[in-house]
């Protein structure tokens, strides 16, 4: 993972170029290399509970499989992802914050496109591939995991 927010950075840098970082007060900046990433434990969590009320079986968390899969189930090759809001640009809910919109824009996009290649290598290896956005998961569960059911039984 590290590799890759590196090589994100590099390439949003190159992208904005230097002025977009810096105009970032050392406060914020310190601020923000404090956070640490916590992922979607919540959100994968509440999909994982409910499918374990269901009785199913049978998936490997964060699969070495392309992408780190939030889910594989790997005999029925299906590969489910927990998109957080925010991160993978909802267009029901996620936003560009208004400070440093400009990178945020290109930061978002920049993992849109990736979960689209993502998608695309998967298919391309035979893999049926779910996603499911932060608030699915949180308002309607039910119908996601009657989509993960439905997935289950096409094998």
């Amino acid at each position: 993972m590290g590799a890759l927010k590196t090589d994100m950075e590099k390439r949003l840098r190159i992208l904005l170029g230097p002025t977009t970082f810096g105009n970032v007060s050392a406060q914020r900046s310190k601020v923000m290399a404090s956070v640490k990433a916590k992922g979607n434990k919540a959100t994968e969590e509440r999909l994982r509970m409910a499918l374990v009320r269901l009785g199913t079986s049978g998936w490997f968390m964060h699969s070495d499989q392309i992408g780190k899969p939030d889910f594989y189930f790997r005999r029925q090759r299906l590969a489910i992802f927990v998109d957080g809001c925010f991160w993978h640009g909802c267009p029901k809910c996620g936003h560009t914050p208004r400070t440093n919109s400009r990178y945020w824009h290109e930061k978002i996009e920049g993992n849109r496109r990736r979960d689209r290649r993502t998608n695309q290598m998967l298919r391309h290896k035979g893999i049926r591939v779910l996603r499911f956005w932060e608030h699915e998961l949180s308002k309607r569960l039910g119908l996601c995991t009657q989509k993960v059911l439905s997935e289950l039984q096409r094998v």
